[in-house]
C-alpha cells in the first residue's frame, strides 16, 4: 500500500486553513486558564472531545458553527493577546509538526476584536505579530494571512474588512475571501465592486462556494466576483457546464475532503472519491487542505494525504500535482519554495 513519507516527500502546502479551527486543543485550553474562563468541560480531554468531529461522528455544519465555532473557538481566540499567540501558535505547529511549509491561514478579523471592544487595527497588528514571529522562528516557512468577509454580514462591516486588507496587504494580508451562511439580505452583486477594489490592490480572491451541494451561487461568483480560486466548489462535479467554465477561467477549486466528511457536505468516502476522480477527468484544477485540521480527527494535511492513498481516491503522482499546484497558486507572492517534486 502507498504511504505518504514524510522523509522523500517534505513540504506541503495548504491554502484552505481556518484561525479558529486551526488552534491545536491544548493551546485553547492554556488559553482559557489564562482568562480564567469558564469551558463546557472541565476536564481538558472532555473538551478536546467536546470541540472534536470526524467522518465517523459527523455534525452538520451550521449546528458546529453555532454550538462550537463561533460560540467558543472563536471567543477563546478574541483579544490581542489570545490571537497573536493563536495565530504564532498556528503557524508554527503547522511547520513543525505538520510538514507545512506554506499556509495561507484565513479568517474574520471582526469575530476576535470582542465584538468592537478590541480596536481593529490593534487586533490585525496582533495577528500580523504572530505570523512575522513564527516567519522569524522557522526561516523555511511562509505564510500569509486570508480575510474573510461574512455573508451574514452587512455591507458596511465587510467594507471594513477589505479596507483592512487593502492597508496591511504589505505586511502579510494576502487575499480576501468570502464565506460564511447567506443572509437573507445577502447579494453577490452588492461585492462587485469590493471584489474589484481589492484585485486593484493586488489581492488574491478566493471564495468559499458549492460547499453544500447547491452550485446555484457559484455562476454568479464566477461572473460578478472573479475569483482566482473557490473554497470546496465540490457540487461542480454534477454540472458538466459549470466545470468546463472551471477550466476556461483557469480556477482553482479549494478542496477539503475530510472536512466535508465530517460535516456532511458529503455523505461518504465514495461520493468524495467521484467527486474528486470526476474535477480529475474534466480537467478541473484543485488542491488539497486541511479547513479545520486541528478539530476534525486525523485532519493534518500529511494524515490526509496518507488518507487519500489508502482509500485509493488519489495516487501519489496526483498528490504530487495537487501539492505542486498549491504551491504555484499561493496568493503569497515571491516565496520561492521547492516542494520537493
Amino acid at each position: 500500500m502507498e504511504k505518504f513519507d514524510s522523509c522523500q516527500w517534505p513540504w506541503l502546502a495548504d491554502l484552505h486553513a481556518h484561525l479558529g479551527t486551526s488552534i491545536s486543543p491544548a493551546t485553547l485550553w492554556e488559553i482559557a486558564q489564562d482568562r480564567g474562563f469558564v469551558l463546557p468541560k472541565r476536564d481538558y480531554h472532555d473538551f478536546v472531545e467536546y470541540i472534536s468531529i470526524s467522518p465517523n461522528n459527523p455534525t452538520p455544519l451550521d449546528e458546529y458553527f453555532n454550538t462550537v465555532y463561533h460560540k467558543l473557538l472563536d471567543k477563546l481566540s478574541s483579544g490581542t493577546k489570545e490571537v497573536e499567540r493563536a495565530v504564532y501558535e498556528t503557524f508554527s505547529g503547522a511547520y513543525r509538526s505538520n510538514h507545512v511549509q506554506l499556509l495561507e491561514l484565513r479568517t474574520n478579523p471582526m469575530k476576535h476584536n470582542l465584538e468592537a471592544e478590541v480596536d481593529l487595527d490593534q487586533l490585525i497588528m496582533a495577528m500580523l505579530r504572530g505570523m512575522e514571529r513564527a516567519l522569524l522562528a522557522y526561516p523555511k516557512l511562509s505564510g500569509g494571512i486570508i480575510f474573510c468577509l461574512g455573508r451574514e454580514f452587512s455591507h458596511k462591516k465587510n467594507s471594513i474588512i477589505v479596507e483592512k486588507a487593502i492597508k496591511y496587504h504589505s505586511r502579510g494580508i494576502v487575499g480576501i475571501d468570502l464565506a460564511g451562511p447567506y443572509g437573507q439580505k445577502f447579494s453577490v452583486e452588492q461585492y462587485e465592486e469590493l471584489f474589484t477594489a481589492a484585485r486593484k490592490a493586488n489581492l488574491g480572491i478566493t471564495v468559499h462556494a458549492g460547499e453544500q451541494m447547491d452550485h446555484s451561487d457559484m455562476w454568479e461568483i464566477i461572473e460578478l466576483l472573479r475569483p482566482e480560486r473557490i473554497g470546496h466548489g465540490i457540487c461542480a462535479a454534477y454540472d458538466a457546464r459549470l466545470m468546463s467554465e472551471l477550466v476556461r477561467r483557469d480556477i482553482v477549486l479549494e478542496i477539503c475532503p475530510l472536512s466535508n466528511l465530517a460535516t456532511r457536505a458529503v455523505d461518504n468516502i465514495a461520493q468524495m472519491k467521484h467527486i474528486m476522480r470526476t474535477f480529475l477527468k474534466n480537467g478541473v484544477k484543485f488542491t488539497v487542505n486541511t479547513d479545520w485540521p486541528e478539530v476534525i480527527d486525523k485532519n493534518h494535511l500529511h494524515e490526509q494525504f496518507n488518507w487519500l492513498l489508502r482509500e485509493k481516491i488519489l495516487d501519489e503522482s496526483e498528490l504530487r500535482m495537487c501539492n505542486a499546484l498549491a504551491f504555484e497558486r499561493t496568493f503569497i507572492a515571491g516565496c520561492g519554495l521547492d516542494p520537493y517534486l
